[in-house]
C-alpha cells in the first residue's frame, strides 16, 4: 500500500502564475503575486495544489501600522478534515507576525458553520460587524 504524499505549504511569488490558474474557477488575477503586501500560500500534495489562503496587509491610518485581511481560504473537498486549513491559517499568521502585524480579520457568512468553527478554533473572536457592498462601475 502506497504512503500518502506529504503536504507542503509554500508562499507563491512571481513565476507561480500557473499555480494560481490551476486554483482558479474563473480567469485569475496573477499580478497580485508581485505585490509584497499580498500573502498567497498554497498547500501541495506532491505537485498538486490542494488548498490555499491569501490575505492582504492593509496599512492603517491609526492604531497598529498594518492589519491582515484574510481574503479567501479553500481546501479541495477530497482533502478536507485533515488540518490543511488550520495549517494554512497558522502559517499565514506566522508570516504576518514576522512582518510586525499584530491583528487580522476575516469575513464569512453567519451560517457558514465550517468556516466559523475553523476561525473559532484558531482563537478568533466573532464580531457582529456589518459589511456593505458597492459597485463603482458596470462590469
Amino acid at each position: 500500500m502506497a504512503q500518502p504524499q506529504q503536504t507542503t505549504v509554500r508562499r507563491l511569488r512571481p513565476g507561480d502564475e500557473e499555480v494560481v490558474r490551476r486554483l482558479a474557477e474563473r480567469e485569475p488575477q496573477t499580478a497580485l503575486l508581485a505585490d509584497d503586501r499580498t500573502i498567497f500560500l498554497v498547500a501541495f500534495q506532491g505537485d498538486d495544489p490542494i488548498g490555499f489562503v491569501f490575505g492582504y496587509e492593509l496599512h492603517r491610518r491609526r492604531g497598529a501600522p498594518s492589519i491582515l485581511f484574510v481574503y479567501e481560504i479553500d481546501v479541495d473537498p477530497a482533502c478536507r478534515r485533515r488540518g490543511i486549513a488550520t495549517r494554512l491559517m497558522t502559517e499565514l499568521a506566522a508570516i504576518a507576525t514576522s512582518r510586525g502585524i499584530t491583528e487580522g480579520f476575516v469575513l464569512t457568512e453567519p451560517d457558514n458553520e465550517v468556516a466559523n468553527a475553523l476561525y473559532a478554533s484558531l482563537g478568533g473572536a466573532r464580531s457582529e460587524a456589518v459589511m456593505w457592498d458597492y459597485r463603482y462601475a458596470d462590469s
